[in-house]
């Protein structure tokens, strides 16, 4: 079996934790200030109804990803389990 300096079963959680959760803290931040320019840009450009349109787009849209979002974790929480069982052939192929 490869050795995996990322092994979360090992050494220092609270760093591999932060490596691991910058990406996916970066992601919502930036979807967040999309929908936050979305509105900004509409509001001074367009209309009230242009307006409310984009708030409702981008709540869409943050749900869509917050739930795919959520559902990645999900499954990274499996995957870690097995990892962590010495399972690694109910992963797949790493």
């Amino acid at each position: 079996m490869l050795e995996n300096k990322n092994d979360f079963t090992q050494g220092n959680i609270a760093s591999k934790l932060i490596k691991f959760m910058i990406p996916i803290l970066g992601a919502l931040v930036l979807q967040a200030m999309y929908g936050a320019v979305d509105i900004l840009v509409v509001g001074w450009f367009g209309t009230t109804a242009g307006i409310s349109g984009v708030s409702t787009g981008s709540s869409i849209v943050n749900l869509v990803t917050f739930t795919i979002t959520g559902l990645t974790m999900g499954v990274t929480v499996v995957m870690g389990q097995y990892l962590g069982e010495k399972k690694p052939e109910k992963v797949g192929r790493l």
